[in-house]
């Protein structure tokens, strides 16, 4: 088996370990709040990417639409592992909630390095630049779903605290800032 299906189905196989976990621990009235999380959304996607890998090595053909989708999904994972090391970790001063139990340190550490070394290392051949904006796609779209359940209509609680002084323009264009570049060196490695 090729080390990119190896970590494509750990990736999938993970991703479902630490979801499944989240359901059960989460009671049943607050489960929808779950996808208030960029985590969450960015993991299912990442993995519904790494089985569309797996899916397209089975069948033996590799369009280019699923290397995209899989560097789409590889870009928001990175966005969470950064962000919790770069912000979430040092705003916080600890663990709890980041990395301090099985579907924390799944969804913000193990599965986002599984994808960024599968798609480094295995597969982005030749995807052309033109593949950055759409790395920058998921976050720009959780940003304004954020930014109008936070900030508009005050439905969310800022889970983040990207409003915090009322600084959400600052805060979204730091993260779309930080997420081109995230999508940038994605490509270019």
């Amino acid at each position: 088996m090729v080390p990119s299906a190896v970590m494509n189905e750990a990736i999938v196989f993970l991703t479902v370990l630490a979801f499944r976990t989240l359901v059960q621990r989460t009671p049943r009235e607050k489960l929808p709040e779950s996808f208030r999380y960029f985590t969450v959304l960015s993991n299912l996607f990442c993995a519904f990417t790494a089985l569309l890998m797996l899916l397209c090595e089975l069948f033996g053909t590799m369009p280019a639409g699923a290397a995209t989708l899989k560097y789409m999904g590889t870009a928001a994972v990175t966005v969470t592992l950064v962000t919790v090391f770069v912000y979430l970790l040092p705003a916080t001063g600890n663990l709890k909630g980041l990395l301090d139990s099985w579907p924390e340190l799944i969804m913000h550490l193990i599965t986002p390095l599984l994808a960024i070394l599968s798609f480094l290392f295995f597969e982005n051949e030749g995807l052309s630049a033109w593949i950055i904006p759409l790395g920058v796609l998921p976050v720009l779209l959780y940003g304004l779903l954020y930014f109008n359940r936070v900030v508009v209509a005050r439905t969310w609680e800022d889970m983040y605290g990207f409003n915090k002084s009322g600084k959400w323009r600052q805060s979204f264009a730091l993260m779309l800032l930080g997420t081109v570049i995230i999508a940038v060196l994605l490509w270019w490695l």
